[in-house]
């Protein structure tokens, strides 16, 4: 009975999609690919952290990285611990990143991984992000790494490339952050 009503009703439905599009229903005829927002923009941002590879302590993380590739950039030197996109930001929006694995060792539980908040401030072109990250995880000498860092609010530009916000030189633990305008 559930499978006729289905096929009723997905019958029905592409009837009324096809109607639509013959029949220039404006809801359908006004939405164009890849701007459904009606092509209001407002920034996105790129949020990227990582951690020196072993044997490269001494690696000094750029203050800034221009716009591209930041992991072909600092490849050989530092692995990705995680990468981000956001979009449609507003100011007072709040970022989350979160990344767990939780695995058994010895008969305990272990949690490794990241939980980020990071604030939006805007004004005008410009944004600015800060917030506090706990990054859990074992280095490649099984080190464990537990380590709280504060992002101060630091000031990106749309276009302006990758800016260094936070580096640890004891973890060799880095953030940098992008900002682009886009789409909503």
């Amino acid at each position: 009975m559930l499978n006729r009503g289905m096929k009723y009703f997905g019958a029905f439905g592409l009837c009324l999609v096809v109607g639509g599009l013959f029949l220039g229903n404006p809801v359908f005829s006004s939405i164009k690919a890849g701007d459904v927002t009606g092509g209001k923009k407002a920034p996105h941002v790129n949020i990227a952290a990582f951690h020196t590879l072993h044997g490269k302590e001494g690696f000094k993380y750029p203050d800034h990285i221009d716009a591209g590739d930041i992991v072909g950039k600092l490849q050989g030197n530092a692995q990705f611990i995680f990468m981000n996109h956001t979009s449609g930001l507003k100011d007072g929006d709040v970022i989350t990143v979160a990344n767990d694995v939780l695995r058994e060792d010895a008969g305990h539980f272990s949690d490794f991984g990241v939980d980020c908040q990071m604030t939006i401030h805007i004004k005008g072109e410009i944004v600015s992000l800060g917030g506090m990250c706990e990054i859990l995880m074992l280095d490649q000498d099984k080190r464990e790494i537990e380590h709280k860092l504060f992002i101060k609010p630091t000031e990106m530009q749309p276009g302006k490339g990758w800016v260094l916000l936070y580096f640890d030189s004891e973890d060799g633990i880095a953030v940098y952050a992008d900002e682009e305008v886009g789409l909503e």
